[in-house]
C-alpha cells in the first residue's frame, strides 16, 4: 500500500478511504477514554501494532499508518488534553498533520497574536469595526470556501460566496460580494491567502479563519478556530478535502518509494536593481522587456504599476549548475541591453531602503505539502538568513515570511520566502541545492515531532528578529543532519561553501555589484 491516511478524532483512528479500511487494525472504541482523553493502555496496544523495536528505537511497520491527521473532537480541546504528551507525537517516521494542535491550545490569545504579527499578519481588534467579514475553512494549504458572515443585531448570519472544487454550493441571498468569486479576483486571493498564511504561521494544517476586509481592501485575522472532526461518509467540504488529500498523499508516497521516482526540476526568478551614482533607482523597464527572460517585475505604486526591478526568468533545469549557468547567460543578455554607464547592479534582501528583492525558487516533480514547506524553511530560508547582509532584515516580515508559496498554473509551485541570492553564483547554487535536498529528503527529515528548526519557536523568533547567533546555535546540529542524508553526497559541492561561510560568520554585501562575481563585463 503506497500511502494510507488516517484520522485520529481523540478516541480512534479511522481510515479516510474505503480502500484502506480493511487495513484498519487500529480503531479503538471510546470505552475507558473519558472526556475524549487518550488512554495510556490503549495507546500501548496501538504502539505495539505500529512499531517494531530495534537498537535505533521505534520504527514504523510499513503500510499500517503512513500519515495521520490529528483532528480532536471538541471535548478534547481542554487544557488537560493539551498538557498531556500526546502519544502520536512519538510516531517516528509517520507524518502527523495538525500535530501542533496541543501546543496551539496552550497558547494564550496574546501569544497567538504575537506569532501572527511577527509574521506580518494584521490582527483585528474586537473594539474595531470589522468591515466585511468572511470565514474561510482551510485544509492543508487549501482554502476550501469563502463564507460571508453577515452581522445582525445579536447574531451573525453566514452566506457562502465561493467554494473550491468539491465544496458546497452557495447558500443564502445576494450580498455585496459576487457569488461567482474565483481565484482571478484579487480580493478573493487576498482573503484566502491570509487564511492559509495564518494557519501555517500558527503551526496548524486544519482550521477555520475569520478574515476582516476594510474599505481599502486590507485583510486582518479576527479569529482562528479548530473545527470538529468530519463525518467521513457524510460529504461536505471537509470530507471532500480529506479524500483529495488521501489520493494526493497516496500518489506522492508511491512515487517516493518507486525505484525510479519522477524527475525533480528546479527554476527561479531572482530580482536585482539598477542603482545610479546619485543613489536613485534606474527603472529596469527603460532597458528590458517586462515579459522577457531577462525582464522586469511590476511594483504597484498607488494606482499605477511601475517596473523598477529587473527579473531573470530562466527555463527550469535539472540541477544547480545548469540553472546557475542559465542565469549567467541571462545576465549577459541583460548587459547587452543595459548600456548606460555608472550603474550598479545590486541583489540581496533590501540593497535599497524600502525596495525588497526576492529570489523565488520554483520546484516541479514534487508534491507541495506543508511538510515540504517547513523543510524548505529549515533548509533554505534559515541558512540564507545566516549569511544575508544585515540590511536584508528590513525585508521581513512584509516579505520573506516563512512558508510563502504560490502554485503555478503549469504545475509545480514557487517558494517565495528567500531574498535575492543573485549576489553571487555560489549563493545561487547553494540555494538551489538546498531546495533540491529539501524536496528529496522531505520524508526523512522531520520524521519526529519538532525535528525541523522551522518548528522550533526560539529559532523562528531568531529568524524574524535577525538574531544570527541564536539561529546558528539551533541550525548547527541540523546542518550536520543534512550532511548525513542520502541526497547530500550529490549536492555537497554546492552546499558546503555556504555552510563554510556560515561557520566562519561571513555574510554577503548587498552593495557590491553582482556583475563582478558573475563575470559580467562592467561598463
Amino acid at each position: 500500500m503506497p500511502g494510507a491516511v488516517w484520522v485520529w478524532n481523540g478516541a480512534a483512528w479511522h481510515a479516510v478511504r474505503e480502500k484502506d479500511a480493511g487495513q484498519n487494525r487500529l480503531s479503538v472504541g471510546r470505552s475507558g477514554l473519558g472526556s475524549g482523553q487518550p488512554d495510556d493502555k490503549i495507546w500501548m496496544r496501538v504502539n505495539r501494532q505500529l512499531y517494531s523495536m530495534n537498537d535505533q528505537g521505534d520504527r514504523l511497520i510499513p503500510g499500517i499508518l503512513d500519515a495521520g491527521i490529528n483532528w480532536p473532537a471538541p471535548e478534547g480541546r481542554t487544557g488537560a488534553h493539551a498538557q498531556k504528551k500526546d502519544p502520536y507525537k512519538a510516531f517516528g517516521g509517520t507524518w502527523i498533520l495538525n500535530d501542533h494542535v496541543p501546543d496551539y491550545l496552550l497558547l494564550s490569545d496574546e501569544e497567538r497574536h504575537r506569532k501572527l504579527t511577527r509574521a506580518g499578519i494584521a490582527i483585528h481588534s474586537s473594539a474595531e469595526n470589522p468591515g466585511r467579514l468572511f470565514r474561510v475553512p482551510v485544509f492543508h494549504l487549501e482554502a476550501l470556501a469563502v463564507e460571508r458572515i453577515r452581522r445582525r443585531v445579536g447574531l451573525e448570519g453566514r452566506q457562502m460566496v465561493a467554494g473550491a472544487p468539491g465544496g458546497s454550493p452557495g447558500t443564502g441571498g445576494k450580498g455585496s460580494v459576487p457569488e461567482s468569486w474565483t481565484e482571478a479576483d484579487p480580493l478573493y486571493r487576498r482573503i484566502t491567502r491570509t487564511a492559509v498564511r495564518a494557519l501555517y504561521t500558527l503551526g496548524l494544517d486544519i482550521g477555520e479563519v475569520e478574515v476582516c476586509v476594510d474599505d481599502a481592501g486590507r485583510t486582518a485575522v479576527r479569529r482562528v478556530e479548530l473545527p470538529p472532526p468530519p463525518d467521513l461518509a457524510g460529504g461536505g467540504v471537509w470530507s471532500a478535502a480529506l479524500q483529495r488529500f488521501a489520493a494526493d498523499y497516496d500518489a506522492a508516497r508511491g512515487a517516493a518509494r518507486a525505484a525510479e521516482p519522477g524527475p525533480l526540476r528546479i527554476g527561479a526568478d531572482p530580482e536585482f536593481v539598477l542603482l545610479r551614482e546619485d543613489g536613485r533607482v534606474a527603472s529596469a523597464a527603460r532597458y528590458l522587456d517586462p515579459r522577457g527572460e531577462a525582464g522586469c517585475d511590476a511594483v504597484p505604486v498607488g494606482r499605477r504599476l511601475l517596473y523598477p526591478v529587473a527579473e531573470l526568468r530562466p527555463a527550469p533545469a535539472d540541477g544547480p549548475a545548469a540553472l546557475a549557468a542559465a542565469l549567467q547567460q541571462l545576465l549577459r543578455r541583460a548587459a547587452g541591453r543595459i548600456g548606460e554607464p555608472g550603474l550598479r547592479w545590486l541583489a540581496g534582501g533590501m540593497p535599497v531602503p524600502g525596495l525588497a528583492l526576492g529570489g523565488h525558487i520554483h520546484l516541479s516533480g514534487v508534491w507541495l505539502s506543508s511538510r515540504l514547506l517547513r523543510t524548505l524553511d529549515s533548509c533554505v530560508a534559515f541558512p540564507l538568513a545566516l549569511v544575508e547582509d544585515p540590511a536584508g532584515l528590513a525585508r521581513r516580515p512584509r516579505y520573506g515570511w516563512l512558508g510563502d508559496f504560490r502554485r503555478k498554473p503549469h504545475g509545480g509551485f514557487e517558494y517565495r520566502t528567500p531574498p535575492s541570492w543573485l549576489v553571487s553564483p555560489a549563493a545561487a547554487r547553494a540555494a538551489f541545492a538546498l531546495a533540491m535536498l529539501a524536496a528529496h529528503e522531505t520524508w526523512t527529515l522531520g520524521a519526529r515531532y519538532g525535528d525541523l528548526p522551522s518548528e522550533q519557536e526560539e529559532l523562528v523568533q531568531a529568524y524574524y528578529a535577525g538574531d544570527k547567533a541564536a539561529l546558528y546555535r539551533g541550525m548547527e546540529p541540523f546542518m550536520n543532519r543534512l550532511a548525513a542524508t542520502p541526497s547530500y553526497r550529490t549536492l555537497a559541492q554546492w552546499i558546503e561553501p555556504l555552510f563554510d561561510a556560515i561557520g566562519h560568520g561571513r555574510t554577503w554585501d548587498e552593495q557590491l555589484d553582482i556583475r563582478h562575481k558573475w563575470r559580467i563585463p562592467v561598463t
